[in-house]
């Protein structure tokens, strides 16, 4: 259904407001807004009862399950190899119908025991029926921000519904589950994101120096120690790391490029990143003769293409995989970090036959590869006050973040368009600040 209504600033003398326009002839439909948010809701509603009007017959008598059911196929169909929308997050919400929606959505409600929730209507799935189905989920053992995704997916549905003109109950488009007590839970690290346990520098040289011994021993020693190294002197991403290729190291320049990812569920390299900061270019600290600490990163890439040239020359990957033509993956990366962790005692792993990790404790759990980025900006952001060259938006621009704050979302990524002197001065406070010459001396060969 085509835009029947828009949203139109208008400036008075009191200040900026919105009104709602009917796009056919401009006429204001009601009362102007003072904000914006509040116009496009007026939208949202005069657009679900346009919408309602045609769609009547199909609307009358819908049951809540049914619609999201076929909301939630519809998004699995639209994900396509070429489009922008990823298998993984298509399903979300078909995950969402099967293990929440139907399972807890179901039986007497709570609140009102004469009715019965997976009978409710589309038009009729009010606040009683959201607070029924949470405390069910919730008295099941379903963690707390799962049904928080669980409230923002049925939000996304009823949106959809109403721009459908499905005639959904929008007023619960206001339910703010995070308020809601009955399921907010006692432990700080069930309802906030699990503090990031960081590794020692000295755990990080003891881990470094074991792996530089065992370099060229083996495929998967030698791949370690090149996956550890550019973790900590980086902080990439697992799926950055797999995405890099040979090219993205540009010593003309002196940056690495990342600008892609490799994820093997999506069908392999998906020329994009995770958000907008990540698509960056990240300093190389030249060497400076009169810092035998200096050019960490420099050192090593340098010597690590030279490995690809002797063993991988037509592979176009930095980290070519063990098998077939694409890079490592995610698994690879992953259970090799964690047999490291066993091995310096960061962790009790056991592994299956099939090749997979099991963690049966480790403080790092959950976490083994979020470190290194958690490190990395958490030294950068101490360092700021220290080194001139780093600010907010050369800190998210080398983590790779689209907001460091709001200034920081607008002009992020301006690094990259330094000259080349300027560069390398962030580069070498950006080695400064996380402390890259503790392996450098582990990088220089013998």
């Amino acid at each position: 259904m085509d835009n029947i209504y828009r949203v139109t600033p208008l400036k008075r003398k009191n200040g900026k407001v919105y009104i709602v326009q009917r796009v056919a002839d401009r006429k204001q439909i009601g009362k102007s807004f003072d904000l914006k948010s509040k116009a496009n809701a007026e939208v949202l509603k005069l657009s679900g009862i346009a919408s309602y009007k045609e769609n009547k017959p199909a609307a009358d008598g819908l049951k809540f399950i049914e619609a999201f059911k076929t909301f939630a196929d519809a998004k699995v169909n639209e994900s396509q190899a070429d489009k922008g929308i990823r298998h993984t997050s298509a399903r979300r919400y078909d995950t969402t119908f099967r293990l929440r929606i139907v399972k807890y959505l179901k039986g007497p409600n709570r609140i009102n025991k004469d009715l019965m929730d997976e009978d409710v209507l589309l038009s009729e799935f009010g606040n009683t029926h959201m607070k029924s189905f949470l405390q069910k989920a919730s008295d099941d053992g379903v963690p707390y921000k799962s049904l928080i995704n669980a409230v923002k997916d049925i939000k996304c549905f009823l949106r959809e519904a109403n721009a459908d003109g499905l005639n959904p109950n929008m007023s619960m488009i206001t339910f703010k589950a995070f308020s809601y007590a009955y399921i907010q839970p006692k432990e700080h690290e069930l309802k906030y994101k699990k503090d990031t346990v960081l590794v020692t520098d000295e755990k990080i040289v003891e881990i470094l120096t074991a792996l530089r011994s065992s370099f060229g021993m083996s495929t998967d020693a030698t791949n370690t120690f090149g996956i550890f190294c550019m973790l900590f002197l980086f902080g990439l991403r697992p799926a950055e790391l797999s995405g890099l290729k040979k090219a993205s190291v540009d010593f003309e320049k002196m940056q690495l490029h990342v600008r892609g990812t490799w994820i093997t569920a999506e069908g392999g390299f998906q020329k994009k990143t995770k958000n907008k900061g990540s698509y960056r270019s990240i300093d190389i600290e030249p060497i400076d003769i009169n810092n035998p600490s200096s050019g960490a990163a420099f050192k090593f890439l340098t010597q690590w293409l030279e490995y690809l040239e002797e063993n991988h020359k037509y592979s176009i990957w930095l980290f070519p995989g063990i098998k077939g033509d694409g890079p490592l993956s995610y698994k690879y990366i992953n259970s090799n970090v964690w047999k490291t962790y066993a091995k310096h005692g960061l962790a009790d792993i056991s592994v299956r036959k099939d090749g997979h990790i099991k963690i049966n404790s480790s403080p790092l759990k959950g976490q083994p590869i979020k470190m290194f980025r958690c490190r990395k900006a958490t030294h950068l952001i101490a360092a700021m006050n220290k080194y001139k060259n780093l600010d907010q938006n050369q800190v998210k621009t080398i983590v790779g973040h689209t907001k460091f704050a709001t200034t920081a979302e607008i002009y992020g990524n301006k690094v990259i368009a330094m000259n080349k002197k300027t560069r390398s001065e962030l580069a070498n406070s950006n080695e400064l600040a996380t402390n890259a010459g503790l392996i450098s001396s582990i990088i220089t060969k013998n």
